[in-house]
């Protein structure tokens, strides 16, 4: 009877485990980045070409506004691997909407989707940072900011809803500026939004302005960059003085930091 050494048994069975093991799908990359002093969410965020929205969210950041130096962040390069787990009764319009995110986004990335069939506990990918750029560069537009202030709460998913501007602190009576030429749209009171002001800027971007004291324009007035057209409040459901700054492009709400300059 032939011997079979032990040697090569173990060979035949490393073989056997490398030939039959499943393939591991690569792991995506990266960037670790260590905040240093005087850097906020923002700042990174425009740096390595992703949100505030993206940060906050891939690094489970409670408060985006507080960042501390010599703290870690992981920066996704390309989607970021951003997804999200179905969840009982969810609806791909739902999702897309506590997500901010487009529907034809949620498709493009999950081709073959059936929105009318989702599986619970089953994973889709979110739409990255690319696309949200992309947004901003078909629009061709950068806005100046409306008012000078502390950003107190930021564009995303906030307290069980969508949060879909931009809120900045600043004192009452302080003026609100036009970030750019346009044609006011609307004025006046409107729900919890208090006073509020639209302005259309053309090529389908339109930018709203909430909870103010004063209003200084009329519908259909048109308005230049820097000019005056309102005054910070906190009317409407508001806890302070600040303004609720909103920016819409073919009628969905984008985050305002995309396109502030």
């Amino acid at each position: 009877m032939r011997k079979i050494s032990l040697g090569s048994v173990m060979v035949a069975v490393l073989v056997a485990v490398v030939a039959f093991a499943p393939t591991l799908p690569a792991a995506a990359t990266v960037v670790f980045y260590t905040v240093q002093k005087g850097d906020t969410l923002s700042a990174i965020a425009q740096r390595y070409g992703s949100t505030v929205t993206a940060l906050a969210r891939f690094n489970n950041l409670v408060n985006p506004n507080l960042i501390m130096p010599g703290q870690r962040l992981e920066i996704p390069d390309g989607d970021g691997g951003a997804t999200y787990t179905i969840k009982p009764g969810d609806t791909l319009w739902d999702i897309s909407q506590r997500q901010g995110v487009s529907l034809a986004g949620l498709k493009e990335v999950n081709p073959g989707i059936d929105p009318k069939c989702l599986t619970v506990g089953s994973t889709i990918k979110l739409p990255g940072t690319e696309r949200i750029l992309a947004s901003r560069q078909a629009a061709n537009i950068a806005l100046a900011w409306p008012v000078t202030g502390r950003i107190s709460s930021v564009f995303g998913w906030r307290k069980g809803r969508m949060h879909q501007g931009l809120d900045i602190a600043a004192s009452s009576g302080e003026m609100i500026t036009a970030p750019a030429p346009g044609q006011v749209v609307t004025v006046g009171w409107y729900g919890g939004y208090g006073q509020r002001i639209i302005i259309d800027h053309g090529r389908g971007i339109r930018t709203l302005y909430a909870h103010c004291s004063a209003i200084l324009v009329k519908p259909g007035e048109q308005v230049r960059t820097g000019q005056g057209i309102a005054r910070v409040g906190t009317t409407g459901n508001s806890t302070g003085p600040h303004l609720h700054f909103e920016v819409h492009v073919n009628g969905r709400p984008y985050d305002p930091l995309q396109f502030l300059r």
